[in-house]
């Protein structure tokens, strides 16, 4: 399931990994993450990025490092490490089509930030969206937004 959040006075800045972990009640630790097309996020990270768990959580809690552009993926824990320049966001017609999908095989759900001005939310599980949709503010359905502008994508 996939969703969107702009245009939402309640939030403080786009993308908070802080605000994103409580609105889909998860542990950062719990996962592996992949981040590539990244602006923003704490000094050194490079592009593309696989951060830890533990690490990701860490750097979190120091300080709500802001994400500009980014994919970020969440893999299980234990997953070989990998990096690859995909998936990418910034001029990326996918997310604005149908239902977009993950852009790396085996990941969870992503989360995709534009530009500082919206948070998407690729690949949920009916779980995650049932949190998502009961504590975060101004949450969309992405493919209801795509159908509506009559895009058609993946399926």
């Amino acid at each position: 399931m996939n969703y969107i959040q702009k245009g939402v006075s309640e939030v403080n800045f786009y993308t908070s990994m802080k605000d994103i972990a409580g609105w889909l009640e998860i542990e950062l630790r719990d996962y592996d993450w992949h981040i590539s097309d990244i602006d923003g996020g704490w000094c050194g990270i490079v592009d593309p990025s696989w951060v830890l768990g533990e690490e990701f959580a860490a750097k979190i809690e120091e300080f709500d490092y802001q994400f500009v552009w980014a994919v970020i993926s969440a893999f299980p824990k234990g997953t070989e490490a990998f990096t690859s320049g995909l998936p990418y966001v910034e001029d990326n017609p996918a997310l604005w089509k149908g239902k977009p999908c993950t852009q790396l095989d085996g990941a969870l759900f992503e989360i995709v930030c534009w530009d500082s001005s919206a948070t998407l939310f690729i690949g949920l599980s009916e779980e995650l969206s049932r949190r998502l949709l009961a504590n975060a503010p101004g949450i969309k359905d992405l493919d209801k937004e795509n159908e509506r502008r009559g895009e058609t994508g993946c399926m």
